[in-house]
Formats: C-alpha cells, sequence, structure tokens
C-alpha cells in the first residue's frame, strides 16, 4: 500500500486505547504541522492502515482488544516502510527488546513529553525518506542496468549482424573478383582467336606488304594482352609511337642495324631513340641491355 507521505505533510497515526492520550498527542502532531488520525481499537487502525497507508504510527503495547507487539508485525505487514513507535506506561528492557526485534522504530515510556515525542516522530520520518529515497535509487539502478543489458543483447545483436554482413560482402568480392578474371580470360582468348588467324592472313596480302612491321606490332600487342602482361600499357603510355614501334622490333630480337632497314631510317635514329626509350622507362645501368629489360618485364608481368 502507498504511504500519505507522497504529500508534504506526514501521515501519523495514533493507536492507544486511552482516549484522552489519544486527544493529547492528536493535538501534539497538528501543531508540528503533520496530519493525524487517532484510534482506540488497533483493529480499526489496521484496516485503515491496510487502505490508505501510513508514515509514522505511535503503538500503545497493552490495550484490552490486543496486545502492540502482536499488533505490530501486522502493521509493517500491510505497509513495510511504516515507522512504528511503541508507547507504554509499563517500560521494561524485555519488552524494549522484543519491540525492537518485532520491526519497531523506537521506544517511549509513559507519560510522553512533548519533546521527546516530537524528536521521535520526526527522526522517525527523516528515516523514513531517506529509507524511500534509497530505495528509489536502487530501484533507477536496477532499471537502468535493465536498459543496459537490452542495450548490450542488442548491440551483441547488431554486431554479429554486421559480422555476417562483411562475411557475406567479403565472399560477394571474392566471387565478383573470380568472376571478373575468367570474364577476362575469356575475353582474350576470344580475342587472340579471332585477331591472330586475321593478321596472318592480311600479312600474306601482297597489297599490304609495306605494313609488315605495323602488322607485327600487333600482333605482339595482342599477344601481350592475352598472356598477361599488363605492362605494355603503361609502356605505351610514356612512349611515343615511333620510340613504341622500336622497342617493340627490339623486344623481337632485331638489331639496331635491322631497325633501321625495317622502318627504313638511319642508324643513328634508331640509336636515339633508343637512349631516349632507356630514359623514359628509368634504365640506368648502361650494362643492361634494352631487349631484355623489355622482355624481363613482359616474363615477370605474366606471372602476377
Amino acid at each position: 500500500m502507498s504511504s500519505a507521505l507522497s504529500s508534504t505533510r506526514a501521515n501519523v497515526y495514533i493507536i492507544d486505547d486511552e482516549q484522552q492520550i489519544c486527544q493529547i498527542v492528536d493535538e501534539f502532531v497538528g501543531l508540528w504541522g503533520m496530519n493525524s488520525e487517532s484510534y482506540t481499537n488497533p483493529v480499526e487502525a489496521l484496516e485503515r492502515i491496510r487502505d490508505v497507508g501510513c508514515d509514522v504510527v505511535l503503538l500503545d503495547v497493552f490495550m484490552p482488544e490486543a496486545n502492540g507487539l502482536e499488533v505490530l508485525p501486522r502493521i509493517l505487514k500491510v505497509c513495510p516502510d511504516a515507522k512504528v513507535i511503541i508507547m507504554t506506561g509499563y517500560a521494561d528492557k524485555e519488552t524494549a527488546i522484543n519491540a525492537l526485534k518485532l520491526g519497531a522504530f523506537d521506544f517511549l515510556e509513559k507519560p510522553l513529553q512533548s519533546e521527546i515525542l516530537s524528536h521521535a516522530i520526526r527522526r522517525a520520518i527523516d528515516a523514513q525518506k531517506k529509507e524511500r529515497n534509497l530505495k528509489k535509487v536502487v530501484e533507477d539502478l536496477k532499471t537502468s542496468q535493465a536498459e543496459l543489458l537490452t542495450h548490450r543483447k542488442r548491440l551483441e545483436a547488431l554486431n554479429i549482424q554486421l559480422m555476417e554482413t562483411n562475411k557475406a560482402l567479403s565472399i560477394f568480392a571474392q566471387n565478383i573478383e573470380r568472376e571478373k578474371d575468367e570474364t577476362e580470360k575469356r575475353i582474350a582468348t576470344k580475342l587472340r582467336s579471332i585477331m591472330v588467324p586475321t593478321i596472318d592472313r592480311l600479312r600474306r596480302d601482297k597489297r599490304l606488304a609495306g605494313y609488315g612491321v605495323e602488322l607485327d606490332m600487333l600482333v605482339t600487342q595482342i599477344e601481350d594482352i592475352t598472356s598477361g602482361f599488363s605492362a605494355d600499357a603503361k609502356v605505351a603510355s610514356i612512349l611515343s609511337n615511333s620510340e613504341l614501334r622500336i622497342a617493340s622490333l627490339i623486344k623481337n630480337g632485331l638489331t639496331t642495324e635491322e631497325v633501321a632497314e625495317q622502318l627504313n631510317i638511319s642508324i643513328n635514329t634508331v640509336r636515339t631513340h633508343r637512349k631516349n626509350i632507356r630514359k623514359k622507362l628509368k634504365i640506368n645501368n648502361v650494362q643492361y641491355s634494352l631487349r631484355n629489360f623489355l622482355r624481363t618485364t613482359r616474363a615477370s608481368s605474366g606471372h602476377e
């Protein structure tokens, strides 16, 4: 049952079989700014507490209808956070100890002194507020913990989904790359099977006898492409058309003199082109053959 302390004024119940004591204490409690209700019958008081709750109970021990020590646990059962202050005119150590064991907050002797009673009630209210605040903090912490646990599970689930998605994307990318390689191979094979026989027929055509070098270069380029030689694209972007023609003939084993004769240019022109080719391809070692460089580049590219 929720307590009346949710309002700004504490709710104090007085349970004593003496009507005069109920009236006196009731007046004091009102003067101290608290709500109060008094009962000479503990059964009626207990029913009221069960229905609306309470903050502080001033409970007499010896009453005709019931003993206060028997009523005390029943009050705490229906209103667990109530603070019960035991009152008795026949105080003894054993009664006080039993009352505290049963859950009483304090133990006062009659006749009651207003200052002591006021201090006991206010101390009970302060203790109750602290306990309720602590209880609220604990409940908030439990709620926060539950929320964090929910978020954690959600994040773990998302992490699993991300890992599965990443794995799927990785497999998808591998499949795409594999399919790309296979497609390139099929295209290269098709290109070679179509172009090389066509060029051979053109080479046998007497009317195209003057284009033998160009046809040889074209065959070389096709062979390089279909064999996986990707460096030719880089070489082609660096060298001029004349240098590319000369580099192709050198790679095919022609000497400087043979290149000059093939292209109908002077030997000095070929040598000049060779120097320029070596410079552009950054072949700084003069002992290193340009022909070997071109062939080695092709071979290494073909095995990438």
